[in-house]
């Protein structure tokens, strides 16, 4: 029994950190961003690096930025979840994760959103 609670003890130090190391991210991204609108050039669709000839046939929802954003902040704590899911110790933190994975889900499908429809947000 020990054993298991010190196997868990350490693990929620390991994810301590890693909400913490996001947080300083997050605080930087913050930081190091300009404060203006980016213009229209900046948010305008590209096509291979040329400017589109035609209307697209369909968008992407899922852009690049805010899916990265979503797999490396959600995969992660997964592969933990499934570490832990045997233990019968680990419900309240697989529960706990869960509702704290919701709004990193939600904020990174806004930045897809964000990235696809230039700053128009359909969520």
């Amino acid at each position: 029994m020990p054993d298991v609670l010190s196997n868990i003890v350490i693990v929620a130090i390991v994810i301590g950190l890693c909400i913490f190391i996001d947080a300083v991210i997050v605080i930087l991204a913050k930081i190091l961003t300009p404060s203006r609108p980016p213009s229209i050039v900046k948010v305008e669709r590209f096509e291979s690096g040329n400017l589109p000839f035609m209307t697209p046939k369909y968008t992407l929802p899922m852009q690049y930025t805010g899916y990265l954003l979503v797999f490396l902040g959600v995969e992660p704590i997964v592969v933990l979840l499934f570490i832990l899911a045997p233990l019968r110790l680990a419900i309240p933190l697989i529960a706990v994760a869960f509702i704290m994975l919701t709004p990193a889900i939600y904020a990174g499908y806004r930045m897809a959103c964000e990235a696809a429809y230039a700053g128009e947000v359909r969520a």
